[in-house]
């Protein structure tokens, strides 16, 4: 009999929302889970939710998206130790 793959749980605060980015059968799987129910009624969500939401359906629906961001990704990758250093600099100036 095949091992079960083991979870990870994880507890969100209530004003937090989180991308979980997967991969199943070669496809990626994105779920969307929210610290607390979100509700469905009515067009306005928060400002979490809803970045959340379209980066799910952006990720899901325009294939090239996930390539630009992680190009984006691989050309700043260095800049983020980078700016913490200057910035460190700029304040003690």
């Amino acid at each position: 009999m095949a091992k079960t793959p083991e979870t990870t749980a994880m507890e969100l605060e209530p004003d937090e929302v989180a991308l979980i980015i997967g991969e199943d059968d070669g496809q990626m799987s994105v779920r969307i889970i929210a610290g607390v129910d979100v509700p469905t009624e009515g067009t306005d969500l928060a400002a979490a939710p809803e970045i959340v939401l379209a980066l799910a359906m952006r990720l899901m629906k325009d294939p090239d998206f996930h390539d630009d961001v992680l190009d984006w990704y691989y050309e700043h990758q260095d800049d983020a130790d980078g700016e913490e250093d200057d910035d460190e600099e700029k304040e003690k100036e």
